[in-house]
């Protein structure tokens, strides 16, 4: 009979489920055509004319400029200029043999510049139509009234009807001509952000094309080898050259970060001035933990360098994508910011360590010199070749003299010893192959790979100086008011400290992920390629699905679960023990807490997956009949696992007998919960168990209990000694109450022995 009733179930679910996702399209409702223009009785022409001059009262605000319109018309011709100027420098470098971190970085700066002039037009668009409505909402008045003047005069209307019928024709009239000025003025400049828009567009697309070039011409010889004659020659003569506009155009951005506000240079002062004084406040505070005895440990050394973690700070916002700072600036910030990330990691690690630290720095600014003076015949080709020749001499120096075993962890350093030496002969291998072909003239091929091993160990180290600032900061946080007032700080501070830790980890390798990809040019086409298989549609007959889809699903419920046991575990900490709330309704509370943020989780899931939610009560009728067939027992469970938490007659710590079952219970589940025996088992219960039978609870209303314990003594023996002896005893003892006092009673004469019996509470 169950298993009829559970495949009646799922028949029914699943009939439920594609009736859900089964998207259904309403039909279209004509929109009522509009009335034809009226005309006004004169008894209603005094009102009509107040409510015309209202509108015209509010209409005024409409022809006025608006802060974003005036915005646009000033920022306008300066942007136009910016796009001219890159626009000059972006065709040059298509022209050459730019790499894919190159393209990669022009295509993010395009699309910033596109995404800005598209919103501009996006303003312009609705402001457009927002005036264009109102003109022809006055047009339509001034129809209304002049039809209006023509039957007044036919009807031989009153001259004061006639007067306010003419007043408010010229009303109207003399409205509309501000606003026609205002909607051509924003028309005009629609079409000057719109040309602006098409030619980010044009240039974005000449990137992608190149981009595709690249991709495909990645392994063929774009350039001689690196002993042609001719290469040398070229490059004498075109590198000066190079070098000058290089160190022009640079001048030319730091002018313009300095002089442009909109580049918010006085900003990121702001944040280098805030962050060097919270880190030198930090250090002193710091200071005084570790006079008291309540040092950070691997968090003093953080704050050790106050000037170090303040200064790596803004260098990492000036030159984060998100910033608006003009690329040499960044690019310069880029390179600057590995003095002060190195400073950040000595102190964790290993000195031997130090000279590679140093010389994938210095590689890596090379390399970046190298991004900027792209274009010239032969310096790229032989910055590769160098960088290349210096990796591996470095590399190997470090594998010959073992030095690469001091990056192993202590507790797995086999393992991780292995892996590292494993990793170190893929560079080395990767290196030798980019300097062959850097030499042989596979330039776009070399780039790709040493570049790509440069930003892989250089946005390594980023990541990691921002994990140890970042967890000296959470340490120091967790140890500072107000955090510190918290009871779940005071009693778990080593707890969240780690799963704050694991949190940053995650976020170091996403980040170094992101980074790296962005750095050699496969961010985007990595996105699109996930976009485009997350997006990819699942269909069996009606139901359609794509993994983006079940992802989403199984995230909102991973997250509800998550927030569910935080939530519960605040409240347990540092909610009811200040608002006293017994245990027993704690758990309870507790516990439908988490059923309601899990059933909410999984509502949000199921609309994710693209469940119709207005369906639900189907999904809720499939649920009926599958109880109905074999689910009482399960309900029956549930429902009194519920009336447990709400009616309290058990609560979590009690100690209970049931049959001969006897022991404390540890959980109160949704439909059983477990008693732990004084032998040591666990014992599952069903919670209708708990409810319908008899259950002693010792423990209900108090953790009081009255033992009587039988006692022998031979028939030598003086009763009277021997009950002051037992009530003496009992009293000595510190869990016995002093009242009532324990008493001692002479039962009887048993065979071998006279029988007495102890009470005591």
């Amino acid at each position: 009979m169950i298993l009829k009733g559970a495949v009646i179930f799922i028949l029914i679910f699943l009939s439920a489920v594609s009736g859900l996702t089964a998207e259904q399209k309403s039909p279209d409702v004509p929109k009522p055509s509009p009335t034809p223009a009226a005309v006004i009785p004169p008894s209603e022409v005094a009102t009509k004319a107040a409510e015309v001059s209202s509108l015209l009262r509010k209409m005024s605000t409409v022809s006025a400029q608006t802060h974003e319109i005036a915005t646009i018309e000033r920022q306008i011709t300066e942007v136009s200029r910016d796009i001219d100027l890159q626009l000059t420098k972006t065709q040059k470098i298509l022209q050459e043999l730019p790499s894919l971190e190159t393209l990669q970085s022009q295509q993010q700066l395009w699309q910033g510049t596109q995404r800005q002039v598209d919103g501009w037009l996006g303003v312009l668009t609705r402001r457009a139509i927002h005036l264009g409505d109102a003109l022809n909402q006055l047009a339509d008045l001034q129809k209304i009234w002049i039809l209006t003047r023509a039957s007044a005069k036919a009807s031989k209307a009153s001259q004061p009807i006639l007067q306010q019928i003419s007043l408010s024709i010229t009303a109207l009239e003399t409205a509309r001509s501000p606003l026609q000025a205002q909607r051509t003025a924003v028309l005009d400049l629609q079409g000057r952000v719109g040309k602006e828009l098409t030619r980010c567009e044009t240039v974005l697309g000449q990137i992608a094309q190149v981009q595709e070039v690249a991709v495909r011409g990645i392994f063929r010889r774009d350039r001689p080898p690196i002993w042609n004659s001719d290469l040398w020659l070229q490059t004498r003569t075109a590198l000066p050259v190079r070098l000058r506009e290089v160190a022009a155009a640079f001048l030319a951005d730091i002018h313009q970060y300095a002089h442009d506000a909109s580049k918010w240079m006085w900003l990121h002062v702001g944040v280098l001035v805030g962050l060097t004084l919270l880190m030198l406040g930090a250090r002193r505070q710091v200071g005084r933990w570790a006079l008291a005895g309540e040092g950070l440990s691997f968090a003093d050394k953080v704050f050790d360098r106050p000037y170090a973690a303040g200064l790596f700070g803004f260098l990492i916002v000036v030159a984060s994508p998100i910033s608006s700072a003009p690329d040499g600036v960044q690019e310069l910030c880029r390179i600057l910011g590995l003095a002060p990330m190195i400073r950040l990691i000595l102190p964790v690690v290993h000195a031997s360590i130090v000279p590679g630290l140093y010389a994938l720095a210095a590689l890596f600014a090379v390399d970046a010199f190298r991004h900027v003076l792209i274009g010239g015949p032969l310096v790229g080709q032989l910055s590769i070749a160098l960088e290349a020749l210096a990796g591996i001499i470095v590399l190997g120096q470090f594998l010959h003299s073992g030095h690469l075993r001091y990056l192993s962890t202590p507790s797995v350093k086999g393992s991780s010893s292995r892996v590292i030496k494993t990793v170190a002969g893929l560079i080395l291998f990767i290196s030798t192959v980019g300097l062959f072909a850097s030499i042989l003239g596979y330039v776009r091929l070399a780039g790709l790979l040493i570049s790509g091993v440069l930003a892989m160990g250089i946005q390594a180290l980023v990541m990691y100086a921002f994990l140890q600032v970042a967890r000296g900061a959470t340490a120091f946080a967790l140890r500072a008011w107000p955090l510190r007032l918290l009871q779940m700080v005071r009693n778990h501070r080593n707890l969240l400290e780690s799963r704050v830790y694991r949190l940053l980890l995650w976020v170091a390798i996403f980040g170094w992920i992101d980074r790296y990809l962005d750095y050699i040019g496969f961010l985007r086409p990595a996105l699109s390629l996930g976009n485009s298989i997350l997006s990819t549609k699942l269909e069996l007959g009606t139901i359609s699905i794509t993994p983006g889809d079940i992802l989403a699903f199984f995230l909102t419920v991973w997250v509800a679960y998550l927030l569910s046991a935080f939530i519960r575990f605040v409240l347990q900490e540092d909610v009811y023990p200040r608002l006293q709330i017994a245990k027993g309704k704690t758990y309870a509370m507790s516990s439908l807490l988490h059923y309601v943020i899990i059933a909410l989780g999984l509502l949000v899931g199921l609309a994710a997956l693209g469940v119709n939610l207005s369906k639900v009560t189907i999904l809720v009728g499939a649920l009926g009949v599958g109880i109905g067939f074999g689910l009482q027992s399960v309900i029956n469970n549930f429902v009194s696992g519920l009336i447990l938490l709400f009616e309290s007659p058990i609560h979590v710590g009690d100690t209970v007998e049931l049959g001969d079952l006897a022991g404390e219970v540890r959980r109160i589940g949704i439909r059983s919960s477990i008693i732990h025996t004084w032998r040591g088992a666990d014992i599952i219960v069903p919670n209708a168990q708990l409810v319908t039978e008899r259950v002693t609870n010792w423990t209900l209303s108090d953790q009081l209990r009255c033992i009587d314990l039988p006692v022998g003594v031979n028939h030598g023996a003086e009763p009277q000694k021997v009950i002051e002896v037992m009530e003496a005893v009992a009293a000595a003892h510190s869990k016995v109450l002093k009242n009532p006092a324990p008493k001692a009673f002479f039962v009887g004469y048993g065979d071998s022995s006279i029988n007495f019996e102890l009470r005591a509470w």
